[in-house]
Parts: C-alpha cells; structure tokens; sequence
C-alpha cells in the first residue's frame, strides 16, 4: 500500500501544473462518508427502544469533555435540526442527538450524494487503486460540498448561515470556529488548529464506517494525504510541497494517521469475520514462531509523518525573548537551570503556570510576530514531550503524559488570551503521542487505565519489584487477586462485567484510555507482525467496558499476548529511591506504597516486617526533608504543584503506616507502633496562607475520614443526637407527666408517612424497650455517655489534667465551618469598614438551598439562556423588547416571587461563557440557586448572596458559576465571585469533612478486621440491628465484640480518664467489624411505627450547654448529608436517590431551625435585633407530571377506569382522567381500586408507580402548607379532611406495593417513599392556616360567621379583623369545645410561633391566634377544671413567644378569600355552578347576608337583592331539575354536595330577609329537600350508595364476621325508577352479623373497624353527604338513631341534634352567655331565660340560635304555624309576667321588639303551606314540630 501511495504523490509532484486546488472539498466529505451508514443516512444507535444520532468525543471546552454528532459539526444540519425543535417546542441541546426527518432527507439527499461525488471524482470505475495518478491529472473539481454544509462565509461569528453557492465561496474567506475549515492567506482551506482532535475521530462518528463506507472513508483519507503533502496556491498555481506552512504537515500526519487508523479497523473487523476475507491481505493467523501462537499473515507498514523539535532551541528562543524585555522567569538565568531544576514532576507545572501569569502581565511588550513566535515556540515544546515520552527509545525522561497535557491547556490558553486581548489567531498544530507500547507514556497510561477500573471496583493498583526481572510491574493480585497474571486478568474482567450501576461518563473515560491504547497496541500489531505485551489485557478490558456503555459492537476479538504489567523494565535502583525521585509519577509511587501495604498482610514474617519498618522510616525522613525544603519559600503562591505532590505523598505514607500498625490479637508478632506523619504548624499555617484551591484539597485528602460518609457512620451519628435530645445535662434521661400524673421518658412529635405521633426514646432504643425504673435510668445514662464520647471525638481534643476536662483544641463551629464544602464552593466574604474584603467560613445551616424542579419559572430560565447567544445588558430591564418577549411571560402566581431572580440570574449566565455553555450543550443540566447572607459594613448594611451551582453529573464536576448580590436597585454580579469555581465531585468528597479528628486503627482477631475507634461501637451498645442489601441481618453480636471476652482491646484507661465514660455494657464500645463501612450495609433496622422522620425537638428545660452540643452536632450531621461522593451536592436528580436525600437534608435543616428558635426565645433576640436565621431548602414538586405519568402507568392494566389520554397534561378536569372522577380525590381512589386489581403489574411498574405517586402526594401536602400555593388550582378544593384521606389512599398503595415486591430505597437503606410531615414548614399565610381556623366548612369556627369581602372590585368591608377579636372570644363561649377543635388551634399556634420566632415583628393574624388560643384556655379551664386530658393540654401551653404575653401580642390581622375571589373569574358564577367552590359556597352566602343588614331599609338596594335571591331560587331549581334527569350517579356526587351547599346557603338568604321583613311575605319561598321527594331519595341514594359500597367489600374481605351471604348485594343500583328508589337505606339490623349489634351507630363502628383506607375514604365522603342532608333538615324532623350514628362516626365537631337537644342547648347556651352558674335546666325560671332572648335575635346573629319559627315558616302547613305561633306568644306572656316581678329587669327588655314573631313570617308561611308535600316521609311526620315551646 505504501508503494502505491508513494508513486503517486512522485507522480503528483512531478507535475508542472495541477487542478488539484484545496478547497476543503475532501474534508467535508470524509466527514459525510464517515458519518453515514450503510444506506446513505445519519448513523443511529438504539437506547431503551428509541434511536438517536451517534456522537464522537471532541476534545474538551471550558475543561469539560464534548461529545457532537455529526448534526452539531454541519452546520446546515443543525440549522434544520435547531429549527424543526424550535418548530416543536423542543429545547436544544448538544449533542444533538434527536431524529428528524427533515435533518435526515438533508444528509441523504444532498450532503450524502455530494461526498459521493467527491469520491467518485477520484475513485469512480477505479478496481486498481494504482489508477489514482491519472484520476488525479483529469479531474476538475466541484465544491458543492461546501455550501451544502452550510460553512461559514465573512466574519468569525458562530452563527449558520445557510446554503451558499459556489461563487460566493470562491471569493469570500471562510471561517467557522470550532465547527469546521477555514482559508488561509493563500486560500487554502485546512483544519482549524482548535478541533484537530476531531480529524482522528472522523471514522468514530459512526463508532465504525459502515463496511459499504469503509473503502470510501479510507481511500478519501489517502487522497487527502496527498493534497496535504502537496499543496497548490490558487493565486500563481504554484507548488509549495511540503513546506507550505507549518500546518500542513500536521494536517498530512493527521489525514495519514486516519488512513491508518481504518486500515487497522479493517484488519480488526476482518479478524472477527474470519470466514469473510473481503479481500484483505492481513489477518491473524497461527504460527509456531510467535511467542504465543499467533502472528499476522503479513506486515502492513503503516506511513508515519515524524515532525523533528528542538527542545533546548525552542527554550532558547523563549528566554532571549523575554531577557530582550527584561522580564524575569523565575530566576532562570539559562538553560541549563531550566533542565536541571525545572524539567522534572516536582516543578515543572509550577514553572509552566507562572510563565502563563507572566506572559499575561508582559504580553503588550511583545509584537505580534514575537507573539506568534512565542506560541510557536511553546507548540513545538509541546510536541517534542510528546514525542519523547511516547517514545521507547528515548530515556531520562523526567515528566509524564499530565504534565504535558497541563502544558498543552497553558498553551491554548495563552494563544486564547492573545485573540481576546489583541485579536490575533495563532496557529497552533498540537502532534499525537507515537504508538509505541513500551514507552513510558503507554505504561502509564495503562497503569491509569487500571487504577480507574480497580476504583470502580474498590481496589488500588499495587506494583511491585520483580528481582527475577529487575523490573517494577503492576502485581497480578491486584487485579484479579491471583498470582497468575493470566488469570488475574479473567477475574478483573468477570469482575468488571458484574459490576452494578455506575457513571456511564465514568466507564467512556475509561472506554477512551483504553481506546487509545487499543488503537497502540493494534498499529504495532499489523506494523509488526505479531501482538505487542499487554494487548490482550488491553483488548479483554476494552470490550468489557463497551459492553457496560452498550457499545459492543465495537468490540474485538482478544488475542493472546504475553502480559507483563510491566511498569519500569531493567530496574535496578533501590525501589524507595523511585519514591523520592522527582521524575516518578504519582500513580507509579501510590502503586508502589500499596505494595509495601500489600506485603505486610502477613505479619508473621518478621524479616518483611522489620524490611517494611525500615522502608517507613526512609521515607519519612525523606518527608521531612521535603517539608524542610517547601517551609524555606516566603510564599506558596508560585510553588503548588511541589507541597500538592508532597501532600500526595504523606498521604500514601500514612495509609501505609495505618496498614502496619494494625494488631493481630491472635499472633505473636510484636511490632512498636510506627507514628503517622503530621505536618508542623509553620507548614499548616503557610499552606493555608497561601493556598489555592487544589492545594487546600491535598491538604485535607492527608488525613480524610474513610469513614465519612459510610452507611454506618451516618445511622450512629443521628441515634446519637437522638439520645443526647432525651438527656439532661448530667446525662439522666429526660422524663415528663403524663395525663394519670405518672413520670414517663418525654416524647417527641414525630411523622410516619404523613400521620403524626408521639414516640419516647424507649420507641426508638431497642436495648431501652423492656426496662423500667432505674434498670432504665441506667441503662439511658450508659448510653447517653457513649453518645457524649461519640460527639466530642468527631473534633481533635485533649484530656488537660490541671482543669480536669476535656478540651477541645479548637472551636468546634469553626472546625465545621473549615470543613464545610459550602464555604469552599462559595468564597463568601463581607466587606469591611475600610473597603476591603475579608472571607468567612459558613456553616452547613447558614445557607438557603432552592433546587430546580423543572418548574415554570427554571423552564423559563433553561429556554431563555439556550436561546439567547448575546446580550450586552447588566439587568433584564434594560434588554431589547424584542429579546425581553423571549422570557415566558406565563409563569403562574406561585412562583413569580423569585421571578426577577431568575431573570438576573439568566441575563449574567448568558454573559458567563462556562454558564452559557452548560446550558447551551445540556439544556436539562440541573442547578441550585444557594443563597447566604453577609455584611457590608462600609454602608452598614445586610447582604443576600445568590450564587448559581451548576451540577454536570454527566463530568461528575460541579461548578459555582457566578454570584449576584441583592440590594434594593435589584440585583448586581458580585466583583469577587463573578466567575466562581470549579470542582470535581471528587474534591468536595474530600473537602466535606465537618470534623477534624480521623483517627482511628484497625486490629484482627481471629483473622477478622475491625475499627478500633472511640464510642465506634454505639449501635451496637443500642441493640440495632443492621441490614444489607441482599436482605441479610447483622445482629449486634454479629458486628461487635461482647465484652466479656474482648473488653481489653481497646485502650480502656484513655476514655476513663477522659471522659469518666467505663466501657462496661454488653458490647465493646469502640470496637466494630470493619465490613460494616461497606456500602452493602444499607441500614439500621427499625420498626415501620417508630421511623424516626421528622422529629420536632422541643424546649423541656435543655440548658445553653445542651443546646451548644446539639447545634454543633446537628450541623455536622447535616454538613454531610448535603453532599456524598457519588452524587455531589443534594440537587434534583428525579431518582430515588434524591428523594431520600432531600429527605434527610430537610429534617436535619428543621432540627436545626427548632434550635434557633430556643435560642431566639431565650436570648429575647427580636429587642437586639440579633435573632438567628433560620434557612430552608426548597424545590417544587411536579404534582401534574407525575400523576398523570401515574395514570398512564395504570392505563395499560386498567383502561376502563383510567381515561387519561397520551398527550394529556393537565389534571384540572379529574373527569378527563378517570370515569366518574369529579375531584382529584377520586382520581386517587379510583388509582388505588386499580393498583389493587392490577395483579399483574411488573415490579418495574409498580416502582414506577409508587415513586410518581410519592411525590404527587408530597407536592400536595407541601403546596397546602405553602402560602405560595394557596390559591393554586391542584388545591383548591382540598381540605385537611380530604388531604389526610388522600394521604392514607396513598399509603394504602404503598403497603401493597411492599406486600408484593418490598421496599423502595435507596442505596443507603433510606425509604423514599414516605410522606413528610410539612407542617413543620407551614406558612402562616397558607390555605393550611387560612382553612384551618375560620374556613372549614366542617368545624364550629366556621360558624363564628367572619364576612369577607367576595368582590374584589367593591370591597365593602375591612379586611383587617382587628375590630372582631373581641366578637370571635365571645363567640367561642358558646361552643362546645372539645379536644380536637383546640388541638387544631395549637397546631396553626404552632405555625405562627414558628414563624414568628426571631422576627422583628408579629406576623398578620399573630394576634388572632394567640387570642383565640387564649380564650379557648379560658374556656376550658372554666368548664373542664378536673378534665386529665383538658389539664395535660394546658400544662403544655406556652404563653410567651419572643419574650412577649401572647395575650399582649399586636399585629395586623387581615383575613381574606382573596386567594380564590381573585382566581375564579366571575365569582357568583363559581359559587352557583362549580362543584369545586363547596366549601367556599358559605362564604358567599355569609357576605350576601351581612349585605343584606347593611342595606335594609333602603328599597332601590332590597329590590336588587331580591332580584339576586330570585335568581339564585332560580339557577338551583334549573339545577335540581337537571340533577334528576341524569342517568346515574356516578360522576355527580360533588354536584349533588355543592346542590346541597347551595340550597342550604340560599335557605339563609330567605330566613335573614323574613327577619328583616315586617309585614309582607316574600315572593320565593324556602327550597326544602325533603319537600322534593325525587330529589331527597336521589342525594340519599348517593350517600348511602357509598356506604353500601363499603359494606360489600368489607363482607367479602371478612366473610367470617357475618352470618349473610357476603357475595350477595344489598341491594340493586337505582337510577331513575321511582319504585326502586325507596330503598335508598341500609337496614343495619343484627342479623347480619355474627355477635350482636345493638344501633347503627354500634353497626358502622364494626365496619369502620374493618375497613381498608380506601373504603374509609368512601365512607368519610358517604357521612358527610348524610352530615349535610342532616344538618339542613329541620331539627323537628330529624331521626335521633340517624343523628347519633352521623355524629358518632363523622366526629365533626358541631354536633347535629335533634329538637330536644336543640331546646336543651338554647337554654344552655342562655346560661352560659348570661355567665349563670349553679342552675337547674329543667327548674329554669323563664324569667332569667326571657331576660337573654333578645341577644339570641340581636342583628349581629340572626342566623344562629333563632327561633325557630323563622325556619319553620313556609315549611309546615298553616295549621301546625298557627299552634307554634300561639305557644310562642304564650311562652312570651309569661315570662314579661316574671319580669315585671323582677326589679332588676328593665322594661326595654319586655318590649324589645327582636322578641315578636313577625307578621311576615305568618303570611309567608301562609301563601307556601299549601305547597308543601306532605308525602313526604320526612315532612309526615310533622307533630313533631309542634310543642318547641311546651316549656311555656
């Protein structure tokens, strides 16, 4: 091949004149060739059953790795990709990946068949490749190509510009940066120097070229070696050959190395496809002379372009350049320094990194020919090291492949900072490293190959000295723990093959090392006949790790080679000398030390022993001649690299040391202790003075923790809390008085999947559950000690002898704050009075955490920055208009508070080059906004920071783009963080410590290895059981040591005299099995009823102490959760993992805000104005999403119920998404009936499901107790009532799910399936708040009768409360108050106390609260003073809140229905036909009537109410007719609440204005119920429809408690037959059970018993139907059985009663208004009765309490008015006789008018009698009415 290739370029070149103009032709179609696939079209890969455009690795931006397609590299393929996803709302990103068709037609009808013409210019009829030379002589090329792709033509901006002709090519440059070609001066066209990479990737596009493709590709690459080697100007046709610019001959190396690279891919693909020659000339045959077997049938020479550098003349060059300008590099005065002093690992970076900073500083001292020469100078430097060090041949070779590759970025980076600075383009043409699997660059990168799969794998490299060879090689062991190499190789590659889930960006780094490798060892093969040492390890690793990314079908066929590990052949030094080389890598000294730890696992040998002491001891004495060394520098700043590398080093030289100390218990081998290596003070101090970041990484990677962030460690740190919350000071266990007054161990508030409960520490303690009295006490005071040892050993301390303590070496806050990756991330810093800027550390708890969540206002964001190229504006405001209408304006109201944030946030991300390409290449890439407040004492102001955290999960980095700074103009980018940092996930693992004291040893007893650490053994001492993945249980003795066998393994003396803490329980305290840090221990075990979520930490007397410890503790505790190794910074991930994450970072940020608020309550903080603040983390949740990704998971096993259709995305209409659904309640109902009838639902699915679910339900408890959703429509018609049994559906769901297929965690053991409880984190101005008190329509505060406004437009009334306080306690007199109405109080109490603690003023309604809280206490206290449970309630109240009476407390008090008036469009129009408005439908009515007093006596306003009640009777009516017209009832039951609602709302309108009419009888009469026979049985057919629904399912699941046959129904569905609807009642009579049953109400108790959440959801809405129909028949109809069960089972607190009970009450409620005590109801003078009539009648109440009368009136027949109207007027003749015996009394009273029945209310009742049924089976039976006044 290479003859042919030579005697046409002689044939070329001997050509006077040629046509062979460069015009970028053949590069654009190798391109197209490469890229396409069998048929002509864009090559595709299938993922989970879609198909997407295959990507090729670019080389890095902005130091992250880019991947492109070949969509992302034409440009006129992206200018249609980008357009058809604008066209679809698609958001774009790199790589452009999605397939279209139009973007597909393009490249197969256009771009395709013009690459083809390319080729066949040349190659076409050609069978002989020799024929190339005369091709080549006749051929007139076109460039059609060219426009085609859509090149850039004028200008370097990188925008497509569309399809050019040819014409306007010629004659315009071409320039297109980093996507494409460009023209030189001599019009040229060659690769741009910033993505030659990609040259080497052409054939990669496809993973391979086709087969039909791969002739074309590789005979195109060898026609543009050609044109490379000899190019032609176009100007004179003049030949330049190969000396035409030094482009050119990297451009030659590149396009002759790709021809090589497919002429390998050919062999390779022939090898695997040995029964399919093709023709080829090279394959793998079998030999008796190769050293294993195999050879190949020939040699292919390969042709190879070498580029000769000088080194030492390039150097030269540079130091008379910068000695011309009198610049100083560092004190090298000639060459000989640099290569004596310079060129090694040690200080070569920081030499290289300093004359960056150099030239940056001096470079306008240069020309700009010096410059370029200068760049020239550096690329050819550049060149030569990579030629060196990839050369076998070469030696003393004193860098490595990261030091060059270091050198590479400075050079780029120089050369960038010379087109900003002064616009100029060098070129820059960076050589491949050379293929030569000897060289010290190939051994490395193997060696680093390894090191990344062992990681993966929780292994380390190990290398060894090998005596027999005299060679360093990696030992075998350490891969595959077999001493046969071979072996070894086939374990590691099972190993690897095995391996569980992991980052697939982390296992194609890997791909691509060993791709390179492969392409190495693959040259050498067909170069030399036969397989090159290591390439069958190579290629096994290869395909295992393509197999794991789903590339197999890049795989190769592994053939045998010898495999050596080889690191360093013909070694003959002394192996510690190769560690204190300063030539030797890293990874190569790491490998050795582990070795050493490696040989000493035997300690029996006493010779490797004493040989490895030795070894330490050299080192270490190296060490501190390095450490000697580094202090003598006045400064850091120019030396890191070199402490980096001796930080490196100490730390393998501890690891090491830690190895060797380990005791073995069980041999006889005594060794001396061997210390670790500490830095001295003056190098910490310089270090940490003059630090960067890589350096303060190496610095705490010395002693990091390994047990950090281990499963274990987590579970031990927060039971620990745990106990330290339930102690008092002196460590006895905290105990509280229980209602029977008995002392019992204090109990926190806790959360169990949305239910609280109550849990003392004996609930959560194993070891604690059986014991009582002291056996308790002590065994808390044993454990409490432990928990105390464990805290204080997280910090370096010491025991001091004179004072008898123990002393912490430094302020344990400030070691967490050192160690918080928080302050590391942010920089943060205030400003000091002079102006200056002096850095603080932040501590976990002082940051506020938003995280995206996809909401509308980040999807805003995400479009905004990915489709805006440039803005030159600093804020928003000042953007164009047109760009300012790119931001989605829609963004909902509850979100639109952090909406100018964002904005900002967008417009400087734009500005931000690393911002702006994140989220230009990943447009879902997730973020965190991180807000923390500073000082700028300079203006005597409060800051808020913003900063944009940006997680690239995909790289494993994290970056802090910017920050913004809040004042009052708006927002500014802060001029210290403008451009935050970057890190690696790694590096802030290594950073986030939060303790500084990591020391800890390992022994082994009986060849197992345990920790030997104080307290370590605590969850073990505690009677915890551990879990591990596969489900095995670790019971303590499992895990820990008994101490009656091993109490003298640990150094018992030290704690003793430490802490006074005896290591005396069941179980060692300080010692564990090591196994249990690994990863496969995922938990503690714990009952399901006593998880520990949510834990309120309560005030019960904790001293400041106490307080200081558990602040300390908590933030360390929380510090860690924000961050782990394998997923970075908590931030949304939509996985399992986040989940539970968020979870723990809530609760722990929780704890830590209810220790702020006892520190602000006692500190009194508000009068200084020092309060604490408390901080949140917060992120929204995609209710609509995943419920209807939940509904679409159920559609496909039951789509009969479930409605939903594919492109839905709305759940505003439930009837839309399930048959029958009218609220999102039922849709939940309706989810559960089929998740439970689905059997056959997948695992996967069912997950799935659950997962979705999860946060459906948690998005509505968040969004019912944020006040920023109060008014969302997912809500509206959600009450506690309805939440709490959507919350028990749900869980319902889940035990389901984990009867069937277990439990959902995440890799730590954490369930993230449970709901949380965010009352915790409730608002005061949440529809929580706003519905608990005065607005459920289901409490006896609602009928305290607030008004509010129902116009926005014409606000009539105040809105501020204030003025009612007073009204609302006297009110509260009157009511029964039971436990439950005064436990809702207290938690909305609990709300504002929350909220208000630490605040500088009461928040609106504060006073409200406090004050009905205050007169509920009053109220109790007075009727209940002997009440256990009453007292216990108030023994717990606490009157003060920030140092204040409650009872003083002032604040607005502004309560609206502004939240729904001001959402609902027409509001009368919600009221009257919106099911959804129900329980607002009182409100309405209220307003109507409170109207209707304001305007009495004016008659123009009364004849328009009027018209309004005519209208209301008239749009009920036309609804009641249409109610019973429909066909059935299901899908109506909401329609049939709101009818009722809106009747009995109505029925007010008509009872207030009787009242207030005199003489006249209104026009519109009463609409009653039961008067509508049809109507009655049709809403009594609904609610009882559920109960019998209920009873069904409830006989089939327990056929043991009836005696009836259970699979019978009770009775038939009714419609519309008249005959059939009577039977609308379920007869609970005793024969259907089994023991008997006494009353319906006794009946419905045994069936609540036994029924499921599901069906108890069916009955609450059943009961509350019969509630309301109840609750609106007259008191004299009502059946008391059926009110006894209704209000025993509904538990709502107004009590419905009958006529008798109403009688009762309205002499009681007499008594208590009158505050008479000591009276007998039934010996009741009426005289004290009559004399507090009139308040019952006054105008403030008429529709509370009245007489019934006004009610009865229109609804009885005449006859039955006129006797009540009788013994009305009797009853009041007597008592005006009593009264006027009474002196007291005055005759206003007798005459008060309020006390006659209205003659209006005789002649209503007389124009509706007449219409009233009387078939009615309530109506009949009207003599019960009659008497209601018998008393008189």
């Amino acid at each position: 091949m290479i003859l042919i290739i030579l005697f046409v370029l002689l044939c070329i070149i001997c050509r006077v004149n040629c046509d062979l103009d460069n015009y970028g032709n053949e590069e654009i179609s190798l391109l197209i060739l490469a890229a396409a696939d069998n048929n002509g079209e864009i090559a595709a890969y299938k993922n989970n059953n879609k198909w997407y455009y295959k990507t090729v690795y670019n080389g890095k931006k902005n130091n992250r790795k880019c991947y492109e397609s070949i969509v992302d590299i034409i440009p006129e393929l992206r200018r249609l990709y980008d357009k058809e996803c604008r066209k679809a709302g698609i958001t774009i990103h790199s790589p452009r990946q999605r397939i279209f068709g139009t973007v597909e037609d393009y490249f197969r009808d256009e771009l395709y068949p013009a690459a083809l013409r390319t080729y066949n210019k040349y190659f076409s009829g050609v069978s002989n490749t020799n024929d190339v030379e005369r091709r080549i002589k006749n051929i007139y090329l076109e460039i059609d190509i060219i426009p085609k792709s859509g090149i850039l033509v004028n200008g370097r901006d990188n925008n497509d510009a569309g399809i050019y002709s040819s014409n306007t090519i010629v004659k315009d440059r071409i320039y297109l940066i980093d996507k494409g070609y460009k023209k030189d001066g001599d019009k040229n066209i060659h690769i741009n120097r910033a993505t030659s990479s990609k040259w080497n990737n052409f054939a990669k596009i496809n993973s391979r070229p086709g087969r039909s493709q791969i002739d074309k590709v590789l005979n195109l690459s060898k026609i543009l070696g050609i044109i490379k080697l000899y190019p032609v100007s176009l100007r004179n046709d003049q030949s330049y050959g190969i000396i035409a610019g030094p482009g050119h001959s990297h451009e030659l190396g590149d396009a002759i190395n790709l021809a090589n690279k497919l002429e390998i891919y050919k062999n390779n693909n022939n090898n695997n496809n040995n029964n399919n020659n093709n023709g080829l000339n090279c394959r793998v045959i079998e030999t008796k002379n190769s050293k294993r077997g195999l050879k190949t049938g020939c040699s292919c020479n390969k042709i190879r372009v070498r580029m000769s550098y000088n080194i030492k003349d390039s150097m030269n060059e540079l130091f008379e350049k910068f000695k011309e300008k009198k610049i100083d590099l560092l004190n090298i005065d000639n060459i000989d320094d640099y290569f004596n002093n310079i060129e090694n690992n040690e200080n070569f970076n920081d030499f290289w990194n300093n004359f960056s900073n150099t030239y940056k500083d001096n470079a306008h001292l240069f020309t700009t020919e010096e410059r370029d020469k200068i760049i020239q100078n550096m690329n050819d430097i550049v060149n030569d090291y990579k030629d060196k060090i990839s050369d076998s041949n070469k030696s003393d070779i004193k860098i490595n492949e990261d030091d060059i590759s270091n050198l590479e970025n400075i050079l780029y980076e120089i050369s960038n900072y010379n087109m900003v600075r002064f616009d100029e383009d060098n070129d820059i043409n960076v050589a491949d490293y050379n293929n030569d699997s000897k060289s010290k660059y190939f051994k490395e990168k193997l060696l680093k190959g390894l090191k990344k799969v062992l990681k993966l794998l929780k292994k380390s490299v190990r290398i060894k000295f090998n005596k027999e060879k005299s060679s360093l090689k990696i030992d075998p062991k350490s891969n595959g723990d077999s001493d046969n190499i071979d072996e070894a190789i086939e374990k590691l590659s099972g190993e690897l093959k095995n391996l569980e889930e992991t980052s697939n960006q982390v296992l194609k780094d890997i791909a691509e090392d060993f791709d390179e490798l492969q392409f190495i060892t693959d040259y050498e093969l067909y170069s030399n006949g036969e397989p090159s040492e290591d390439s069958e390890l190579v290629t096994r690793f290869r395909n295992e790790v393509n197999n794991k990314i789903r590339e197999e079908e890049n795989n190769l066929e592994v053939i045998p080679s010898e495999n050596n590990l080889i690191i360093d052949e013909n070694f003959v030094n002394n192996i510690i000398d190769k560690i204190k080389s300063d030539s030797v890598s890293d990874e190569v000294k790491e490998g050795i030390i582990k070795g050493f730890e490696d040989d000493i696992k035997d300690k029996s040998d006493e010779v490797l022993v004493k040989e490895t002491s030795d070894n330490i001891n050299e080192i270490k004495n190296f060490v501190k001649t390095k450490e000697e060394e580094i202090n003598k520098y006045d400064s850091l700043k120019n030396h890191k690299f070199k402490p980096i590398k001796f930080l490196k080093l100490i730390k393998y030289l501890n690891s090491l040391i830690e190895k060797f100390n380990v005791k073995d218990f069980s041999s006889q081998n005594k060794k001396n202790k061997v210390e670790k290596v500490k830095l001295n003070d003056e190098l910490m101090n310089h270090i940490k003075t003059d630090s960067d970041k890589k350096l303060a990484i190496a610095l705490k990677d010395i002693n990091n923790n390994p047990l950090k962030n281990t499963n274990y460690d987590e579970l031990s740190n927060k039971m620990a809390f745990v106990v330290l919350a339930a102690g008092d000071e002196n460590g006895r266990l905290v105990k509280e008085i229980d209602k029977n007054g008995n002392l019992v161990p204090i109990s926190v508030k806790v959360s169990y999947n949305g239910e609280e409960k109550q849990l003392s520490i004996k609930d959560i303690i194993p070891s604690l559950r059986n014991l009582e009295g002291e056996e308790l006490n002590d065994k808390f005071s044993q454990l409490y000690d432990i928990a105390l040892v464990k805290y204080a050993e997280q910090i370096n301390n010491y025991y001091d002898e004179n004072s008898d303590q123990v002393i912490f070496s430094k302020d344990p806050i400030e070691i967490i704050k050192d160690n918080n990756i928080m302050t590391f991330l942010l920089n943060p810093y205030n400003v000091l009075e002079d102006g200056n800027y002096k850095g603080f550390d932040l501590s976990p708890e002082d940051v506020y955490i938003t995280m995206n969540t996809n909401n509308n206002l980040e999807s805003s964001f995400r479009s905004f920055v990915s489709e805006i190229n440039e803005i030159n504006a600093n804020n928003f405001d000042e953007l164009p208009e047109d760009i300012k209408a790119r931001w989605n304006s829609d963004i909902p109201e509850e979100e639109r508070a952090d909406e100018s944030l964002y904005k900002a946030l967008a417009v400087h991300c734009i500005r931000n080059t690393r911002c702006n390409n994140y989220f230009k290449e990943n447009n879902l890439i997730p973020f965190n906004i991180v807000s923390y407040n500073s000082k700028d004492e300079s203006r005597g102001i409060d800051l808020m920071n913003h900063s944009l955290i940006i997680n690239d999960d995909d790289n494993k980095e994290i970056c802090n783009a910017f920050t913004l700074v809040e004042n009052l103009e708006g927002y500014e980018l802060d001029k210290v963080n403008g451009n935050g940092d970057l890190f690696t996930y790694e590096e802030l693992n290594i950073l986030n410590n939060n303790s500084d004291n990591h020391e800890m040893n390992k022994i082994k007893i009986n060849d197992n290895e345990y920790v030997e650490k104080f307290s370590i053994g605590f969850l073990a001492e505690c009677g915890f059981d551990l879990e591990k993945t596969d489900g095995t249980t670790l019971k303590p003795e499992d895990y820990a040591l008994e101490n009656e066998e091993f109490n003298d393994v640990s150094d018992n003396e030290i704690i003793e005299r430490k802490y006074l803490v005896k290591n005396n329980g069941k179980y060692n305290m300080n010692v564990v099995r090591s196994d249990v840090f690994d990863d496969d221990v995922t938990k503690v075990k714990l009952d399901n009823n006593n998880n520990i979520n949510d834990i309120s930490l309560k005030d019960f007397g904790i001293t400041d102490n106490e307080l200081t410890t558990l602040t300390i503790y908590g933030s360390s505790i929380l510090g860690k959760e924000l961050y782990n190794e394998k997923e970075d910074m908590i931030h949304y991930t939509d996985d399992n993992e986040y989940h539970s994450r968020y979870n723990n970072v809530r609760e722990s940020l929780n704890l830590q805000n209810g220790i702020k608020d006892i520190k602000n309550e006692r500190s009194r903080c508000t009068e200084s104005r020092t309060c604490l603040t408390k901080t949140y983390i917060t992120g929204s949740f995609d209710v609509e999403k995943k419920l209807i990704s939940s509904l679409q998971n159920l559609k496909k096993y039951d789509s009969e119920n479930i409605k939903v259709k594919d492109e839905e995305t709305s759940i505003s209409s439930p009837g839309e998404l399930c048959d029958g659904a009218e609220t999102l309640l039922n849709v939940i109902e309706t989810l559960l009936n089929s998740f439970e009838n689905s059997g056959a639902i997948t695992k996967e699915d069912s997950e799935k499901f659950i997962t979705n679910m999860n946060e459906v339900i948690n998005g509505l408890n968040y969004r019912y107790m944020n006040s920023n959703y109060k008014s969302h429509e997912s809500i509206r018609d959600l009450d506690m009532n309805k939440l709490n049994n959507i919350n028990k559906l749900y869980n319902q769901m889940l035990k389901q799910h984990v009867e069937k297929h277990g439990e959902i965690v995440d890799s730590k053991g954490n369930k993230i399936t449970k709901i949380n409880n965010y009352k915790s984190e409730a608002d005061t101005e949440s529809k929580f708040n706003i519905t608990q008190l005065f607005n459920d329509d289901d409490q006896d505060l609602s009928n305290i009768n607030i008004v509010y406004n129902m116009d926005l437009s014409d606000k009539k009334l105040d809105d501020d409360k204030t003025y009612e306080i007073e009204y609302i306690k006297n009110k509260l007199k009157e009511l029964d108050v039971s436990g439950n109405i005064y436990d809702k109080v207290s938690e909305v109490e609990e709300v504002f106390d929350r909220n208000n603690n630490g605040g500088e003023g009461f928040l609106n309604n504060s006073q409200t609260i406090y004050s009905v809280k205050e007169a509920l206490n009053t109220l109790l206290k007075s009727n209940y003073p002997m009440d256990e449970d009453v007292n216990e309630r108030l023994n717990r109240y606490k009157d003060t809140i920030n140092g204040f009476k409650k009872s003083e407390v002032k604040s607005s008090n502004v309560l609206t229905m502004d939240h729904i008036v001001g959402k609902v469009g027409n509001v009368y129009e919600f009221i009257m036909t919106d099911p959804k408005s129900t329980m607002y439908v009182k409100k309405y009515f209220d307003a109507l009537k409170d109207n209707m007093f304001e305007i009495n006596g004016n008659e123009v306003e009364e004849e328009l109410m009027m018209e309004k009640i005519r209208d209301i009777n008239r749009i009920i009516n036309e609804k009641i007719e249409k109610f019973k017209k429909l066909d059935e009832s299901k899908g109506h039951f909401e329609e049939g609440a709101h009818l009722i609602e809106l009747i009995s709302g109505y029925n007010e309108l008509i009872s207030t204005k009787l009242i207030l009419s005199k003489e006249k009888a209104l026009d519109v009469n009463y609409i009653y119920i039961p008067n509508d026979i049809e109507l009655y049985r049709r809403l009594m057919y609904m609610s009882t429809s559920k109960y019998n629904k209920v009873v069904e399912g409830v006989m089939r699941n327990n056929p043991e408690n009836f005696r009836v046959d259970v699979n019978r129904p009770i009775q038939e569905h009714i419609r519309t037959n008249n005959k059939d609807a009577q039977s609308y009642t379920f007869n609970k009579n005793t024969n259907m059970f089994n023991e008997k049953i006494n009353s319906r109400s006794e009946a419905s108790r045994k069936i609540i018993e036994k029924a499921t959440p599901s069906q108890l959801s069916d009955l609450n809405t059943g009961y509350r139907m019969d509630y309301k129909l109840m609750d609106h028949t007259l008191p004299s109809y009502r059946d008391a059985d059926k009110i006894k069960e209704i209000n025993e089972v509904s538990k709502s607190n107004k009590m419905l009663k009958t006529h008798e009970q109403r009688e009762d009450r309205y002499v009681n409620n007499i008594i208590s208004r009158g505050n008479l005590k000591n009276i007998n109801i039934k010996k009741l003078k009426y005289s004290t009765l009559f004399s507090k009539l009139s308040n019952l009648l006054s105008k403030n109440n008429p529709n509370k309490e009245q007489n019934e009368v006004v009610k009865l009136s229109g609804n009885v027949p005449e006859s039955v008015f006129i006797e009540i109207y009788n013994d009305y007027n009797n009853l009041k003749s007597k008592v005006s006789i009593s009264l006027k015996n009474a002196p007291e009394t005055s005759i206003s009273i007798i005459n008060n008018s309020n006390l006659n029945v209205k003659i209006s209310l005789v002649n209503h009742n007389k124009s509706f009698s007449n219409k009233i049924n009387t078939k009615s089976d309530v109506i009949k039976n009207i003599s019960k009415a009659k008497g209601i006044f018998s008393r008189a």
